[in-house]
């Protein structure tokens, strides 16, 4: 029971329709209530000042994720050894097998094949009269390439996705979509732990973790868990590119900066994912008293940290409202911070890089209809939106597209 002494607190529930749909007016009402809020509806603290952020997500030795990083016990108890849910020497020691083939290092083997990809994409899209902003522009190249990375047999790609916002959705709470997902996610585990090694392609991130175990760097029972680090997130970076596709339709100055100095690509990249990060938070377990700027939760509580939140904090962002691919905002917390970083974020900024270049070079505007917000207990993005891009100025509007 939430104690009756604790302040500040607020009854709301970060979970519902309303709120998943519309979160930031939420998120600015946590950050100017106090550095820790008590949500007295999730039995929880909440934090959400982008300093109070980034510190909680470094005191990973107080507020720990080997308890489970969802809000609701059923899944916390899981107790998988993924990366996601693990802490100190074992996650160090999963991570670097996890994280190998995905560092710059290893991607220069395969960053031809998808600056191709994205070339072939965009010189698509520009023929099209117009086309979905999600399933045909921001789906399409982390499909192809993470499932032809991680090399999973047919099985496995087709259900990555559906898989993936399961797995988010459950880490919520258990409400009607927390236990919607609760079938699927443990459908995807039961996947992982009988995929068989003849069925993967040999040189994939998959036969990798079978190496490993082999060489002794992982347990042989740790290899399923990690198949689902590689499966779960597949979604975050098709929803970083849909809101980087509508921010640049939607303000059209920003899109012909880009065009006018192409080396503002990794700004707009990081301002996208600052402006409306794909998760907006996970929870930690604190297993001690731990200080947020004077306010104390005790040892034994529930944490949110809300990543999204602290990326549209006004003490650390000027206008953080607004799109602007001219802002440096690469400590932005659309990836994390400190050692549960995402792992797979040089694979999003490959990907989200060589789209943005291959339409510097094809694409002179960008139209844009309004968006339909997909409804995710962790993940916010689009499900569709209309989109459009001229080779050459049009005169073409938004209202056009919106009436399609």
């Amino acid at each position: 029971m939430w104690p009756e002494m604790t302040r500040p607190s607020l009854a709301i529930d970060l979970y519902s329709d309303a709120a998943l749909a519309d979160p930031y007016l939420l998120y600015r009402k946590i950050r100017d209530l106090g550095p820790a809020v008590g949500l007295t509806a999730h039995d929880a603290w909440a934090v959400g000042r982008f300093d109070d952020v980034r510190a909680a997500l470094r005191a990973d030795d107080v507020l720990v994720s080997g308890h489970g990083v969802g809000m609701n016990d059923m899944v916390n108890a899981e107790g998988s050894r993924i990366t996601l849910t693990t802490d100190g020497e074992l996650h160090r020691q999963l991570r670097s097998v996890l994280m190998k083939p995905m560092m710059p290092s290893s991607l220069r083997a395969v960053q031809a094949e998808v600056e191709e990809l994205a070339d072939r994409l965009v010189a698509d899209l520009v023929r099209r009269e117009s086309f979905d902003g999600i399933a045909d522009f921001a789906r399409h190249l982390p499909v192809a390439i993470v499932s032809r990375l991680v090399g999973l047999p047919e099985e496995g790609r087709q259900r990555m996705l559906e898989w993936a916002k399961a797995t988010f959705d459950a880490l919520g709470t258990m409400n009607t979509r927390g236990q919607a997902a609760t079938p699927l996610l443990f459908e995807m585990m039961r996947y992982a732990v009988g995929v068989e090694r003849a069925t993967l392609r040999p040189e994939g991130w998959a036969a990798q973790l079978f190496a490993a175990a082999d060489e002794g760097r992982i347990e042989p029972a740790d290899v399923a868990s990690m198949l689902v680090d590689y499966i779960a997130p597949s979604d975050t970076t098709i929803l970083g590119l849909g809101h980087l596709l509508f921010q640049l339709g939607h303000d059209p100055e920003q899109w012909a900066m880009i065009r006018a100095d192409p080396e503002l690509v990794p700004r707009a990249i990081d301002e996208a994912l600052r402006l409306d990060a794909p998760v907006r938070a996970f929870s930690r377990f604190a297993v001690a008293d731990y200080d947020v700027a004077g306010t104390t939760i005790p040892r034994g509580a529930r944490v949110l940290i809300l990543f999204a939140s602290g990326n549209r904090d006004e003490r650390r962002f000027v206008d953080p409202d607004r799109f602007d691919v001219a802002r440096d905002a690469r400590d932005h917390l659309g990836f994390g911070h400190g050692v549960h970083r995402c792992a797979g974020s040089h694979v999003a900024q490959l990907e989200m890089q060589s789209l943005l270049r291959a339409m510097v070079a094809r694409v002179a505007t960008i139209e844009v209809g309004p968006p339909e917000v997909g409804l995710n207990n962790v993940l916010y993005g689009y499900r569709s939106f209309r989109a459009a891009f001229r080779a050459e100025v049009s005169m073409t509007t938004t209202d056009h597209l919106s009436a399609r």
